[in-house]
């Protein structure tokens, strides 16, 4: 399968991230060939991947926006759940998990996974069915943050999840429950799996009913809930301060 990346950063982090087979570097005539450009292109050039001018209708008709830059790729390199456990040992961390319970939105999807990047988490679980996968609007949500995470793909989440407890992993659901703790009044420094729910209907009961501690993240203002890619984005950070900032 071959996709379209596109945009400045997730071009450059592709590259960066050396995970994909990359068949062509495709740039609109007339882009000026410097700062990110610049960069892109060494990195093209160490690798040696194709270079291919076009005119930049062309490339709008890929994506409106695109900064003048794509990248044709093989399709998002998914690992398996036991690979993201390897990399925690491999660097001597506790484990640190990103799942998500059908999330829908690639938005919402590709800002988390920016974010578990950005944090240090060793990797991320997703649902195989009804849910987002990583696709090029996904790696540009994420900055290309989406390049450099090990991500999952899973048949049945709650049975996954169950798996992961037997290694010694704490299952913590964020949800808006009578049964959830203030996030801060619970020390989270432990191997963990941060499960987030779903845009519309949060956690389902089975994966809830799996988790091992339900937080929550405390609200004070007349809104009852906040984006899912935000809260999630709050409870990663969470998560990295009750490590004391240790992941590298």
């Amino acid at each position: 399968m071959i996709e379209i990346l596109y945009g400045r950063q997730p071009v450059r982090e592709c590259l960066r991230a050396r995970r994909r087979h990359i068949h062509k570097l495709v740039l609109a005539e007339g882009v000026g060939e410097k700062g990110v450009i610049a960069e892109i292109l060494d990195l093209a050039a160490d690798l040696k991947i194709p270079l291919k001018h076009v005119p930049r209708p062309r490339l709008d008709g890929i994506a409106k926006v695109n900064q003048g830059v794509a990248l044709e790729v093989a399709g998002y390199p998914y690992v398996e759940v036991p690979d993201i456990l390897r990399r925690a040992r491999k660097l001597a961390e506790q484990p640190f998990i990103l799942a998500l319970d059908h999330l829908q939105d690639p938005h919402n999807l590709g800002a988390l996974l920016r974010t578990a990047e950005v944090v240090g988490t060793h990797g991320a679980v997703i649902p195989h069915r009804r849910a987002a996968e990583v696709t090029p609007a996904v790696v540009s949500a994420s900055a290309g943050g989406s390049e450099h995470l090990r991500v999952a793909q899973v048949t049945n989440l709650a049975q996954t999840l169950k798996a992961l407890k037997t290694k010694g992993l704490w299952v913590v659901g964020l949800v808006s429950h009578p049964d959830a703790q203030l996030y801060h009044q619970v020390d989270l420094n432990l191997p963990v799996v941060l499960v987030v729910g779903a845009e519309d209907r949060g956690l389902s009961r089975l994966v809830r009913d799996t988790c091992d501690l339900l937080v929550q993240l405390p609200m004070r203002g007349q809104i009852e809930s906040l984006n899912a890619s935000v809260a999630g984005g709050i409870a990663l950070y969470a998560l990295l301060a009750a490590r004391r900032f240790s992941v590298e």
